[in-house]
């Protein structure tokens, strides 16, 4: 068949051109994606409780729920849920429920594991399976990742179990669907059928069964007998922990003390506090992820609706000192091996920033703002039309306010009257239903496929697309609708160079990549990938 990929990652004896985030030296750099992939074997059960401080609240364990809050329940949801399949730091696949697999530019059929079973001792379906992914796919149900971990074209699902084959079809070509529906984490038919029973219990396939949950502690029990993990994964393995606890500490400075008192087993921590236990010699595993970036507002009302205004604003961003002051000298300014999405393997890499973007030069930022008409008015302030250049840098996070109040000061230098604004929760709600009146939003982006980021930044905009920004870019459009017709990694060239029209009109300006770094005890072990922090079958005690 056309474009078929196998269960070996090879596409016609050719390897998928990827990159996995792995190629950054420091760590959005992967180690090996997929878990314990067998490893020792152990007759002894497993020992211990191995305790992972989460940074956030977690309102709800049910994977498919659109208030949970964050992404950090997407990532931890894998504890007890199983995906398809399972990808590994160089894009490529392996088992997961599927023990095989193919696809074509608009088809995938997945054959599930003989030997999987729910958390309630039942048999995993194939009408389950298909169920789920109907499920996340209809907007009705706001799946929180719709668009994401589903394809952005239509598509069915076909359940067979006398075969056991699950087969998705897509009403038009999609070339990532092992990248997204293969990573969904598959909910059982009990849980399914009442959903609220999710909030505090699961219904999984996983490794692990949640067993309790007060929203600021969760308690998940290991599963005996579970042997189809990443690549064969099983429990039985040596080291596996008899329970993983999930404690919500939301302090960094606390959760670095927690671990080093032995109150922690594992936590996320970053800043001052994350050196304080690298000085320590505390064990890290990291995943680089791009931590800022500037989303330009392009309505009519905005002057950023001009691409010469909004590349002169680029022109005037010192990227050196924005990711010093945004990391802590922890990160590194966007590049290449980033740009637009990190945090996954890449399966098209080579948009590039650095040379899409212009250089950092103040004499040539306020040369393109002459060209674009806004003269210097006898105070400093441009003006154009009679109005002067009015920026609001709004931002969601009290860590971005240093890198706001930096751009404040190298925008006003070029004579803009700059404002800054920390959203409120209703601010933020404006924002998605389509209400911005800031002219940048400075925001965190993860998205590995080219698909992920056209629909932020072509179609329609809120509230009945996700173009929030309201970008208007023919030729990004021109390029995407050309890319996404050809079949697997063939589009690659195309959505590079779509990726690259979106950099150079400076609609998306990335600024800084930082480690994202799970500390963990030195009794203990982990392993990360940005859909699974940690990697469940990863967790170990020594």
């Amino acid at each position: 068949m056309v474009g078929q990929r196998d269960n070996t990652g090879v596409r016609h004896s050719r390897r998928r051109r990827t990159r996995g985030a792995a190629a950054a030296a420091t760590g959005l750099a992967l180690l090996l994606a997929g878990g314990c992939s067998g490893g020792a074997e152990s007759s002894t059960t497993a020992s211990g409780t191995f305790t992972l401080g989460v940074p956030v609240p977690l309102p709800s364990a049910d994977p498919y729920n659109a208030n949970t809050g964050s992404g950090q329940m997407q990532y931890l949801s894998y504890l007890a849920y199983d995906p398809l399949v399972n990808q590994k730091s160089d894009g490529t696949f392996q088992t997961g429920l599927a023990k095989r697999w193919s696809t074509t530019d608009t088809s995938a059929t997945f054959q599930l594991r003989d030997d999987v079973t729910c958390s309630d001792g039942s048999r995993l379906t194939a009408h389950q399976v298909a169920s789920d992914l109907t499920y996340v796919g209809d907007p009705k149900n706001a799946y929180p990742w719709l668009g994401s971990l589903t394809p952005t074209v239509g598509y069915t699902v076909h359940g067979d179990d006398a075969t056991g084959t699950v087969t998705i079809h897509t009403k038009s070509p999609y070339p990532f669907l092992l990248e997204t529906l293969g990573n969904v984490p598959i909910v059982c038919a009990t849980g399914m059928k009442d959903k609220s029973t999710l909030t505090h219990s699961s219904d999984g396939t996983g490794p692990f069964v949640l067993t309790s949950s007060d929203q600021t502690t969760y308690t998940y029990r290991v599963r005996k007998g579970y042997a189809w993990g990443p690549d064969g994964a099983r429990t039985s393995a040596a080291g596996t922990p008899d329970k993983v606890v999930l404690k919500v500490v939301t302090n960094p400075t606390t959760a670095a003390n927690e671990l080093l008192a032995g109150q922690l087993t594992a936590t996320q921590v970053l800043g001052q506090d994350g050196k304080r236990l690298t000085s320590a010699g505390i064990p890290r595993a990291t995943v680089q992820t791009q931590t800022a970036a500037l989303y330009f507002t392009e309505t009519a009302e905005q002057a950023t609706t001009d691409r010469g205004v909004r590349r002169a604003l680029a022109a005037a961003m010192d990227f050196r000192q924005l990711v010093k002051v945004q990391s802590l000298s922890s990160g590194e300014p966007a590049t290449r091996s980033t740009a637009l999405r990190t945090g996954a393997p890449l399966p098209c890499p080579g948009a590039d920033a650095t040379t899409q973007l212009p250089a950092h030069d103040l004499a040539a930022a306020g040369k393109l703002l002459d060209a674009a008409g806004w003269k210097k008015g006898p105070h400093g302030t441009r003006v154009k039309g009679g109005k002067p250049l009015s920026l609001t840098i709004a931002y969601q996070h009290d860590n971005e306010e240093s890198v706001a109040q930096l751009l404040q000061s190298e925008w006003r230098s070029l004579g803009a009257k700059v404002t800054l604004d920390l959203l409120t929760t209703q601010q933020k709600q404006a924002f998605i239903n389509g209400s911005a009146d800031f002219a940048v939003l400075i925001a965190a982006s993860a998205q590995p496929l080219p698909t992920q980021i056209q629909q932020e930044v072509s179609g329609p905009g809120a509230p009945t697309g996700m173009n929030l920004q309201k970008v208007n870019n023919p030729e990004y459009d021109r390029l995407a609708a050309k890319a996404i017709a050809e079949p697997g990694t063939k589009g690659c060239p195309l959505w590079v160079k779509a990726e690259n029209s979106v950099l150079r009109a400076a609609d998306i300006v990335p600024i800084a990549d930082q480690p994202s770094v799970l500390f963990t005890a030195k009794s203990a072990a982990a392993r990360l990938i940005t859909t699974r922090q940690p990697i469940p079958t990863s967790l170990k005690l020594h």
